[in-house]
């Protein structure tokens, strides 16, 4: 879904990529500094346990991680090991925003089965197109959606905790059915 507002959203990111260029950051700069801010996330989480901080920090790493390719193209740098970094770390931060959510006293076991599921719907695009078959945007949730619906979660958990807990089981089951609808689209496309 998201996928698909791409070009839109180049509109919005393009002033602020700009920006960066000119300050003098590199595509891959802004791709570690995405990392970091998932880090400082996971500091905000642990220690302080305050969900609208963390959602400042989970929006902020985001904003990074969508500007770091557009900052790549503007600098004539985009390239393989640009692309391999940031699928890298955007791993290693799906792992924080969600496994995270322990610490607010969602149930261990299921976040954890959750965060398995976010690698494997990744890992399935990635294998997926290694195998010449197109994955992005195939699926129930991408992503993109998977962390606005954790953005909601830590939104809702202070005033209205039901709702976050709703929207926490709404995305684990989101993301099972993602997981069989990208499993059957690869296993349809080989023969």
């Amino acid at each position: 879904m998201i996928t698909n507002l791409r070009s839109a959203s180049k509109k919005v990111l393009r002033p602020m990529a700009s920006a960066l260029v000119k300050a003098g950051f590199t595509g891959n700069q802004v791709t570690a500094l995405g990392l970091v801010m998932s880090l400082v996330y996971l500091g905000v989480i642990y220690f302080t346990r305050n969900p609208l901080l963390g959602l400042l920090t989970l929006a902020i790493s985001s904003l990074l991680d969508a500007l770091d390719g557009e900052v790549a193209r503007m600098r004539g740098l985009a390239g393989p090991k640009g692309s391999f970094l940031d699928s890298s770390f955007d791993r290693l931060e799906d792992t924080l925003f969600i496994g995270s959510l322990v610490l607010l006293g969602f149930p261990p076991l299921l976040t954890a089965i959750l965060v398995g599921i976010s690698l494997s719907i990744s890992y399935l695009r990635a294998k997926a197109e290694s195998l010449g078959i197109k994955a992005e945007g195939k699926g129930l949730i991408e992503r993109g959606e998977r962390l606005i619906l954790v953005g909601l979660i830590l939104l809702f958990l202070p005033f209205l905790p039901l709702i976050s807990t709703v929207i926490f089981y709404g995305l684990f089951v989101a993301s099972i059915i993602t997981l069989g609808q990208r499993f059957h689209l690869v296993m349809s496309a080989l023969p």
